[in-house]
């Protein structure tokens, strides 16, 4: 499924008017020109295109604005009247062919069959309210286009923004809390609740309640009130390694507080809720060792 499937989940609404200025804009670019189709069916017609500009190769990232609707002007996307583009990879399986003869900068028309574009590019049937055999109309402009060594800078830079951001909180974090201790690893954690129960140990099986948090205090998981306790295998990556590593070191009824680094949660790739590179906090009981 490619990068652009979550926008095109929704339900599709009726609008009463397709934005005025860009339909008047592309009637005007698209006289005299005609639809040229590729080999996999997708038609196309170039409204612009700069010579000197930018061509689009294999493997680049395509920033996009467009507006997708059907053939009766029910929008899908519309990402031109709040400037809000959407990257596209290079390799989309129904728009590749499209892509090769593009440059920075190229407006253009697209007619794709409803049926191909859910099936090939989203990876799920298209919408009863589509019919079979409709055309999926696409106007869309090229803002730019990022070569693989491209991609990588801009990955790097956003994962170094994230770091700092994180960082910060986590400054701020340590800031309201006293007796924080750390181990080699960069797990710290604050002992709320001391016990001299039974510790576990790798492989046991163990019952625990507990409240994840992101840096800023948003609750993003949590045992709920009256519903069994979580249980587990600790010490066998049934869990992140943050929770692994902590839980080892607490006894049966206690209660800690873990802040766990990046590295020994989601790291870079974030999960649901929680965005990549983020510092997690959980309030953890040991409810029981079994």
């Amino acid at each position: 499924m490619n990068i652009l499937s979550n926008y095109f989940k929704t339900k599709i609404t009726r609008m009463k008017k397709l934005f005025l200025a860009t339909a008047a804009l592309t009637l005007l670019f698209s006289c005299g020109k005609k639809f040229e189709t590729t080999e996999n069916g997708v038609k196309y017609k170039i409204l612009s295109h700069d010579e000197s500009a930018k061509p689009i190769g294999k493997g680049d990232l395509i920033l996009v604005n467009l507006i997708l609707k059907t053939e009766h002007d029910s929008i899908i996307l519309e990402t031109f009247s709040k400037n809000t583009p959407r990257y596209i990879p290079f390799e989309e399986p129904v728009l590749t062919e499209v892509f090769a003869t593009l440059s920075k900068g190229d407006s253009l028309e697209i007619l794709v069959n409803a049926d191909t574009l859910f099936l090939k590019s989203f990876g799920m049937p298209k919408p009863a309210n589509i019919k079979t055999g409709e055309n999926i109309h696409f106007t869309m402009k090229v803002v730019e286009s990022l070569d693989q060594k491209e991609i990588l800078k801009k990955r790097a830079d956003q994962q170094k923004d994230l770091i700092q951001k994180d960082s910060l909180g986590l400054d701020e974090l340590l800031k309201t809390l006293k007796d924080v201790k750390q181990t080699p690893s960069g797990l710290r954690y604050v002992i709320e609740k001391a016990t001299t129960g039974k510790q576990p140990k790798s492989g046991d099986k163990i019952t625990v309640r507990y409240k994840g948090m992101l840096l800023n205090g948003e609750v993003f998981d949590a045992t709920k009130e009256g519903a069994e306790p979580f249980n587990f295998t600790v010490g066998l990556g049934q869990v992140i390694k943050g929770w692994d590593e902590g839980l080892l070191l607490m006894h049966e009824g206690e209660k800690y507080k873990l802040i766990i680094p990046p590295g020994l949660a989601y790291g870079d790739g974030g999960s649901g809720p929680i965005p990549p590179m983020s510092t997690l906090v959980f309030d953890v009981e040991l409810v029981k060792v079994n």
